[in-house]
């Protein structure tokens, strides 16, 4: 049992949950990487779907990561970008740019709960190299578009996002079958 502000055992992840989590982050790796080629909606409003549904992901991303003591603010960042997605989506009152400005804080709290999730979980898991390099690839994506590249066209916001949420997905269905 842990109490408030402890970290929970490293053997508390289901396994389930983690390959679950994961199939969940490739269907989104999936449709980050075609949005742009069939906007569904129009560029904004797809992004704020994306943002939304991101993060209901990154709550379940966050709940796996109950290991590290900083879980707590994970989920209430995952929780917020999840709200403000959906506020988005609902009233369109956010525009593309700032839309990329909440997918960059995604991208950099995504990539550091990844590095610290597998840095914790090394002792355990013989995968847990795969957590930090999808961390350091979705940090990579992030800091790429604070530098400027790409241009912030939705179609390579949209192609970094993907490929972000593919390597987070394939980190977790690899963690989940390792032990």
């Amino acid at each position: 049992m842990t109490g408030v502000g402890q970290a929970a055992p490293i053997t508390a992840i289901p396994q389930r949950l983690l390959a679950r989590t994961g199939i969940g982050f490739g269907l989104l790796g999936l449709a980050a990487t075609l949005l742009p080629r069939v906007a569904w909606i129009g560029e904004a409003a797809d992004m704020a779907v994306l943002l939304a549904l991101w993060g209901a992901l990154g709550l379940g991303f966050a709940r796996l990561a109950r290991p590290i003591p900083e879980w707590r603010a994970f989920s209430a960042f995952f929780a917020a970008l999840c709200l403000a997605g959906t506020g988005a989506g609902l009233a369109g009152p956010l525009r593309l740019s700032e839309l990329i400005v909440l997918i960059v804080l995604g991208l950099l709290a995504q990539g550091i709960l990844s590095v610290l999730f597998g840095l914790h979980i090394s002792p355990r898991y013989r995968g847990w190299q795969s957590a930090v390099a999808s961390g350091l690839c979705a940090l990579g994506a992030g800091l790429f578009m604070i530098a400027g590249w790409p241009d912030r066209s939705a179609r390579l916001v949209g192609l970094l996002l993907g490929v972000t949420f593919l390597t987070t997905a394939l980190s977790l269905v690899r963690l989940s079958r390792s032990r």
